[in-house]
């Protein structure tokens, strides 16, 4: 392997591919075809440790990359300051009104649905951001009827998640419409399929134009998430695992964010202080991690208890700021989020692109 295609790369060519779905597609094949071997605790079961490892740490990590200068906070006011404090506002509106004597628990329904309807925007943008990551580090550039076809695919499936999301959330859809989203659901689920062969051929006539193989870890991101909508199909309580999965895709971004900056400071001469940097990052992460979805959730809720819809607004909170985080630090477009992503790569200019 050359030196510039191992540098082509997020944190390595051979483990790249792994991170962005490939494990993912592993786990939850794996899942799909043995599920009558499998026990289904471990299937719709919800692990502590995996979620303070992996899914606490993501949200760590978007946290850290947005507060970790004044210069970032300034240039992402919206995401550091105002969507915070409009957050905070609404969620002890929420809490307000679902205690005595209101008892009335709509805001608190509300900020949960949100969530959960902002989550689909944050899988399919995440996907078309690591596509477009990918795409960039191997010279590639989409032509517009390219880019439009496969972002109108990843649209197509936010739009079936949302729909997907609210068919777990019966109190929010009147019994009259009950039947009429149950029906919607299965049109969507044609238009699925229609938007995966849709993207498959795009992807496929973007390789015949550059008549070389696209690399891998651009194609993953985009079938991994028809490879998670499987799975949610079949299991709609196991939302966890894809969770995890998305966890593990992300992680591997901010992680080569820092390493980069630290390399610029001088704190990396070698790969010994890279590993040690990367280790002392990596348990900031776990502990804050810990610190938030298990201190602050045993504190709400232990001796006495009664708090779980405290800890319910939180952790709804915690995650709408963090899907509003990435949609502002992550644009590729942006010079000064290349700068970041890719000062590995060497100066700016040094990546041939192919059209």
């Amino acid at each position: 392997m050359s030196t510039e295609e191992q540098t082509r790369a997020i944190i390595h060519p051979q483990l790249d591919p792994w991170l962005v779905g490939g494990l993912s597609i592993v786990v939850l094949g794996i899942f799909l075809v043995f599920s009558s071997t499998i026990p289904r605790d471990l299937i719709v079961g919800d692990f502590l440790v995996l979620t303070v490892l992996l899914n606490g740490t993501h949200f760590m990590a978007s946290y850290l990359l947005l507060y970790s200068s004044k210069e970032n906070v300034y240039r992402y006011r919206a995401a550091a300051l105002y969507m915070p404090i409009g957050l905070m506002s609404v969620g002890a509106l929420g809490l307000i009104l679902a205690a005595p004597p209101y008892e009335n628990g709509v805001v608190v329904q509300g900020i949960t649905i949100l969530a959960a309807l902002y989550l689909a925007l944050h899988y399919t943008g995440q996907a078309w951001g690591m596509m477009a990551s990918y795409a960039y580090l191997h010279g590639i550039r989409f032509e517009p009827i390219e880019r439009r076809r496969l972002r109108l695919c990843l649209r197509t499936m936010a739009v079936w998640q949302m729909a997907w999301s609210l068919t777990l959330a019966p109190a929010f859809v009147p019994t009259s419409m009950a039947e009429s989203l149950n029906l919607c659901m299965k049109g969507l689920n044609v238009v699925a399929l229609i938007s995966l062969i849709v993207g498959a051929t795009t992807l496929k006539s973007i390789s015949r134009r550059l008549n070389a193989r696209l690399p891998i870890s651009m194609v993953l991101p985009f079938a991994t998430l028809y490879v998670w909508y499987v799975f949610l199909s079949v299991y709609p309580q196991a939302l966890f695992w894809v969770q995890i999965s998305h966890a593990v895709q992300y992680l591997s971004f901010p992680a080569r964010v820092e390493i980069n900056r630290a390399s610029s400071r001088g704190s990396i001469r070698n790969n010994l202080s890279r590993w040690k940097h990367l280790g002392a990052y990596s348990l900031t992460l776990i502990v804050a991690s810990f610190i938030v979805f298990v201190g602050i959730d045993k504190g709400l809720n232990y001796p006495t208890g009664g708090f779980e819809v405290y800890w319910l607004v939180i952790c709804s909170l915690i995650n709408i700021h963090h899907y509003f985080i990435d949609g502002c630090v992550w644009h590729i477009s942006n010079p000064e989020v290349r700068a970041d992503l890719f000062a590995h790569l060497g100066p700016p200019g040094s990546i041939t692109h192919r059209h």
